[in-house]
């Protein structure tokens, strides 16, 4: 079998850790084998640069003064995010990580940052509630990608330099 494998530290080298950890996760169901491609921990790679991005959009409106206040879908969103997180909080506790790390792609990817980020672009998502929810994300995506969320929280929420994700409180 030789020169017929993926070599992990070239992986990590080019796309970085987080991308490779979610790749082994997403889409293996517990007991299965893992079908681990470039293409898969580039795709992973691409949502890391998500979160980032989202946190950096996040980032420089708190930085704004001219902050939007409360507004029509915030209920909404906030509902829908302890949804998530009851969801995705149910399948860690079954040992399901495959099934938290497609529900937490597919809603940060294409309903937080497709349909909540552009809603407060529309002035129809509070401040507030945009950083609330990204934070819970950061603290849900934590264990499956612990680099590139704690380095966003780094840079939005830490009071300090001793206020680490690691720490934070699960979302309830």
């Amino acid at each position: 079998s030789k020169g017929n494998v993926i070599n992990p530290i070239e992986l990590v080298d080019k796309y970085g850790a987080d991308a490779l950890r979610m790749s082994l996760i997403y889409g293996v169901p517990a007991g299965s084998k893992v079908v681990l491609s470039e293409q898969k921990v580039k795709g992973m790679r691409n949502f890391s640069n998500k979160i980032w991005n989202a946190t950096r959009y996040v980032q420089e409106i708190t930085n704004n003064k001219n902050q939007i206040l409360k507004n029509t879908k915030d209920k909404e969103i906030n509902n829908k995010i302890k949804e998530i997180t009851k969801t995705v909080t149910n399948y860690l506790e079954n040992l399901k990580l495959d099934k938290a790390v497609e529900i937490l792609y597919d809603e940060f990817w294409h309903w937080f940052c497709d349909e909540v980020i552009e809603a407060h672009k529309n002035s129809e998502v509070g401040s507030d509630t945009l950083n609330s929810a990204l934070k819970t994300f950061l603290v849900l995506l934590h264990p499956f990608a612990p680099f590139v969320t704690e380095a966003s929280y780094q840079e939005v929420f830490a009071k300090d330099k001793d206020d680490l994700l690691i720490s934070a409180s699960w979302p309830i």
